[in-house]
């Protein structure tokens, strides 16, 4: 079976990168997250401006905890990049008789390009969009204009509440609009939020793109570079977000 997350937000420094990456490891910390045991999981880095999801310290072609992880970059900058990938990622990775989660990490300017051509090939990928809430009125009203655009796209999906932008309250612009009124009504639309919380900010910059199973493993290792307090503070944190994220598989 075939499940595909699109990680998005209305620009730079929400923590689309982050949540893409945590994300990730809790399909790969399934014992603990409590995520399904899946047979593949693909990355898919679509922003040309910053790709630290798949980059040289991030995801690669490579086994992890008994699942095959597949890193690609593939920048998104137009509708033809979202048919050649949905096409590439159909015709060369995708086998209908495995488990297989897709995670896209996606540029802020993405969604714009997503037209019934698009929605009728991510409908074979059983997709859910992700939005990665600012605290600001205009990734309120992105994600307002989104739904307008592709509203068959967006029927379903998660408002991510990224709580490294300080406490719920934080996000007024969004808890007092007419879209989250919309969204999470359940009538049209079958939308739902989820916080997710915040790592230690100076741990947080340590780790970098690096995923955290990485940051544990080479912590155990003299000499990596890792200190013990950074590894102690990722396998703590991949612990409580990946059950967090969990809720996105149990609720589908």
């Amino acid at each position: 079976m075939i499940k595909s997350y699109f990680v998005d937000g209305d620009k730079g420094g929400v923590g689309k990168s982050f949540v893409s990456r945590c994300l990730v490891d809790s399909f790969i910390n399934h014992e603990v997250s409590g995520m399904p045991k899946i047979d593949k999981l693909i990355v898919i880095d679509a922003d040309p401006m910053n790709p630290d999801v798949v980059c040289d310290n991030g995801y690669k072609n490579e086994a992890v905890n008994n699942i095959h992880v597949i890193g690609l970059q593939r920048p998104i900058k137009s509708e033809d990049d979202w048919l050649n990938l949905i096409n590439e990622l159909a015709e060369t990775q995708i086998n209908e008789t495995d488990k297989i989660r897709l995670v896209f990490s996606l540029p802020s300017a993405a969604g714009l390009y997503i037209t019934e051509s698009v929605l009728s090939l991510m409908a074979l990928m059983n997709p859910t969009p992700i939005w990665v809430m600012g605290i600001d009125a205009s990734s309120t009203n992105q994600l307002e204009a989104r739904v307008g655009k592709s509203p068959m796209f967006y029927q379903n999906g998660v408002v991510l509440i990224n709580l490294k932008h300080g406490p719920g309250k934080a996000f007024e612009f969004w808890d007092k609009s007419s879209i989250r009124k919309t969204l999470l009504s359940g009538v049209d639309y079958a939308w739902s939020e989820l916080e997710l919380p915040a790592m230690m900010p100076r741990a947080a910059e340590l780790i970098g793109s690096m995923p955290l199973h990485m940051v544990i493993d080479k912590g155990n290792l003299p000499g990596s570079g890792v200190a013990i307090g950074t590894r102690t503070v990722a396998q703590t944190y991949r612990g409580i977000a990946g059950r967090k994220l969990a809720v996105l598989e149990s609720s589908r």
